[in-house]
């Protein structure tokens, strides 16, 4: 199978090449600069690229050319990330390639098309408005109108919780606009309602429309929630014979999800609202590995959710992978991270680590010397894999970890 794979990811890579695929590659000048490129992996791949953005339609076009004058047939574009989502789509239609479509990507990057589809599916979600830095007074007056405050603000085609915030009023949500205005001529956000209660996320590999893999999590605490993103930072992956009604109701949620936004054939990340009423409320999904650890926390399971995917992909039409029984009922992850900006002087060690022993796997995100700007949920820096017996146990030792571990953390201005 030749697999044209959009963005750099060593475990989807090594994964790929292993089991046979003749993939090529493209990552961009930023990925080059910022990512611990194995040159041993680029040796292995039949082609690869280097573009200046994902976001350029030009070398996307030439890209395409130059793909199919050279003899290659592609038989499937994998994004890898949420800002490569529009040029995978665009890269697959040139390439003369059904999926993923032009307007999946739009559906699954702007979360305004998102929302729209998804209500026209008669799935509850948030109410919203469209916000433009072209037009502050006439957004701010649509918001107090239709919505009116709190609102949670977010780009219309963002990634993750990064520049989200709660807005308590109009001068508020003016004052940002104008800032996000001068920093484009015309920049789209959005304006939801809040939802209250437990957050979950539910990551699935979907091929012919079956889901070969499908796990619930739930969040520790919800993103928005999050005030620094070394507490609280993480989710538990919830075992489905402890929680059977739980997955039931989620699947049947997730098969109206999908046939409303064309999901048969990708990896899912859906995150949802347990509202007090008791419904489940759709709130965004994306057709990407997700972020944090969780590709990771599927790892007791048996693989890495990721190495899941590609398994599917290379082994289409089979039955549904099984996985493993994991050491603990209950697994999940956590991030640890600085409590402020700088640049990170010392961070956990692996001998300090290893004395928790309920800890399954590690990921360092940022080493020292790493600098990290404005803190937000999604600055991920030391992820860890760990199991427990049991929710609440679960939620104890994160607490031990976090004790025991943040102080180790030394940061210069």
């Amino acid at each position: 199978m030749n697999v044209l794979v959009c963005r750099w990811d060593q475990t989807t890579l090594r994964s790929l090449l292993e089991r046979g695929a003749r993939v090529t590659l493209v990552y961009d000048e930023w990925e080059a600069a910022n990512r611990a490129i194995d040159p041993e992996l680029i040796a292995r791949v039949e082609r690869h690229y280097v573009i200046r953005s994902f976001d350029a339609l030009d070398e996307m076009a030439q890209l395409a050319v130059e793909i199919r004058s050279s003899g290659v047939k592609i038989d499937r574009v994998l994004s890898l990330s949420e800002f490569s989502q529009f040029s995978a789509a665009y890269l697959a239609t040139l390439l003369g390639l059904e999926q993923p479509a032009i307007e999946k990507s739009v559906l699954m990057r702007d979360k305004r098309a998102m929302k729209d589809r998804a209500r026209q599916a008669g799935i509850a979600c948030a109410r919203y408005v469209s916000l433009s830095t072209a037009d502050v007074e006439g957004s701010v007056r649509r918001v107090e109108e239709e919505i009116g405050f709190p609102v949670i603000v977010k780009p219309a085609a963002g990634l993750g919780s990064v520049d989200t915030s709660k807005v308590e009023g109009p001068e508020e949500l003016a004052a940002i606009l104008r800032a996000a205005g001068r920093e484009t001529l015309a920049q789209f956000l959005l304006a939801e309602e809040p939802i209250d209660g437990d957050e979950y996320h539910v990551d699935a590999v979907w091929e012919d429309g079956r889901a070969q893999v499908l796990g619930v999590s739930r969040y520790l605490r919800p993103r928005m929630l999050v005030e620094t993103p070394g507490r609280d930072n993480g989710s538990i992956l919830l075992p489905r014979e402890r929680e059977q009604a739980l997955y039931e109701e989620v699947e049947a949620l997730h098969e109206r999800i999908n046939t409303g936004f064309g999901i048969t054939d990708d990896i899912t990340h859906l995150e949802l609202f347990r509202r007090a009423d008791g419904q489940l409320w759709f709130s965004e999904i994306a057709t990407r590995v997700a972020g944090g650890a969780i590709p990771e926390s599927f790892g007791p399971l048996g693989a890495d959710l990721r190495e899941l995917w590609v398994e599917a992909i290379m082994g289409k039409g089979r039955e549904p992978l099984e996985l493993q029984e994991p050491p603990y009922p209950y697994v999940g992850w956590i991030n640890l991270a600085p409590d402020r900006p700088g640049t990170i002087v010392a961070e956990p060690s692996d001998e300090l680590v290893s004395r928790f022993p309920y800890v399954l796997d590690t990921v360092r995100s940022r080493h020292a010397g790493s600098e990290i700007g404005e803190l937000h949920p999604s600055v991920w820096c030391l992820l860890l894999v760990l199991g427990a017996d049991s929710e609440e146990q679960f939620r104890e030792r994160a607490a031990e970890l976090e004790a025991a571990l943040l102080p180790a953390y030394e940061m210069a201005e």
